[in-house]
């Protein structure tokens, strides 16, 4: 079977979507099974990206404290760590559950990360910066065990190899391996 064309490709980003859109096409990625603890996490976090458009504050609270029920729980059972500021794009496949950090400025479109991955600020004290945290582009592909660093850009279609540890930009295709991160050649 081919792919669609792209200009056929919905081409909406997960914010423009309604919520059951957007839960309807993550239920579609995880293969239509409803116990994936990926799929718990990414639909937490679209729960809890969208808060800030309940209709009233007094509507707001409650839902706040049920989205960190929600989140606690997900954190603690299957631990994946996926705070509701990371812009999440479409179709990001969470593989495995498991000592899952994902604190990122944004993760794009299309996204495959697997267990044991951690995504976040080199240092303690930038934890709370967005402009010290990477970016995640469309169709990248982490390993399990890779840490992604920094202020970093992880760029379009790059693969991060297990247990790999970037701490500088990866362009757009590159495959990376190793500590700190090495380009392979093609």
């Amino acid at each position: 079977m081919t792919p669609p064309p792209p200009e056929s490709i919905d081409q909406r980003t997960a914010d423009e979507l309604s919520l059951r859109e957007v839960l309807t096409e993550d239920f579609e990625t995880y293969g239509r099974r409803w116990v994936e603890p990926g799929l718990w996490a990414v639909t937490v976090h679209r729960f809890g990206a969208r808060l800030d458009r309940a209709p009233s504050p007094l509507l707001r609270r409650p839902l706040e404290v049920a989205h960190k029920l929600l989140f606690t729980t997900v954190d603690w059972i299957w631990g994946i760590h996926l705070p509701r500021t990371t812009q999440v794009g479409r179709r990001v496949r969470i593989w495995h559950n498991g000592s899952i950090f994902l604190n990122a400025r944004s993760i794009g479109n299309d996204v495959q990360i697997r267990h044991d991955t951690t995504l976040g600020s080199l240092h303690l004290k930038d934890s709370a910066r967005a402009d010290q945290l990477p970016i995640i582009e469309d169709g990248a592909e982490i390993g399990s065990g890779a840490c992604i660093l920094g202020a970093v850009k992880l760029g379009r279609g790059a693969v991060v190899g297990a247990n790999t540890v970037v701490l500088q930009s990866v362009p757009a295709g590159a495959t990376v391996f190793g500590v700190p991160a090495k380009i392979m050649p093609k």
